[in-house]
């Protein structure tokens, strides 16, 4: 934020100004929890002036297209990059005038989403549909009742991306959390069994 200018009236930061400050840091510096060249392909879009193609991004970024290729689900289901026709863009406005009218900011920011609403597009990315609706499965069964996402943190398939997804989620860490019942377990019956 200090690469900003200083102004004499307190204001909100807008996302025109943030993607400049964040554009200003290294690729290394972005994502660190994540493979380098995430790092790479988010701090080339930053300092982009406009959507880039797979292979404009490819070049400028110093990575193969397969690279992009390989993250970019990832990156789309976090909302953090936006994949159209006209290629490649940062969830975050460009520094124009109708973008700062109108601000570009990642919809799980926009709309307040879930660990777990995020959890569920990044793993449908990651694992094949047998494995996403397997129950017993060590990913695909955080989803399931009672669905628990936030023990994928420390996977080491998915924790660095699901850490990212808690950080947008503003989700706080649960290590320290204990459950707590309260009162006698209830057994459940069929309803056959149910008392007039």
């Amino acid at each position: 934020m200090q690469q900003l200018a200083g102004e004499d009236e307190r204001r909100e930061l807008r996302p025109d100004e943030l993607r400049y400050a964040l554009g200003t840091l290294e690729p290394e510096q972005l994502l660190s929890d994540l493979p380098p060249t995430v790092g790479q392909i988010v701090q080339t879009l930053l300092t982009a002036e406009r959507r880039l193609s797979q292979c404009e991004l490819a070049d400028r970024a110093d990575v193969s297209t397969r690279t992009i290729r390989n993250y970019h689900d990832r990156l789309e289901a976090l909302d953090l990059i936006c994949v159209g026709e006209n290629g490649y863009r940062l969830a975050l406005s460009f520094q124009t005038t109708t973008e700062r009218r109108d601000p570009v900011v990642p919809a799980v920011l926009r709309e307040s989403q879930t660990l777990l609403e995020v959890a569920d597009r990044l793993l449908e990315t990651v694992l094949p549909p047998n494995r996403y609706g397997d129950p017993d499965d060590p990913l695909g069964s955080a989803l399931f009742w009672p669905p628990n996402p936030s023990r994928l943190l420390e996977h080491p398939m998915v924790g660095s991306w699901m850490r990212l997804a808690a950080t947008l989620t503003a989700t706080e860490s649960t290590e320290d959390n204990w459950a707590v019942q309260m009162g006698s377990s209830l057994e459940q019956q069929s309803l056959s069994h149910t008392t007039p």
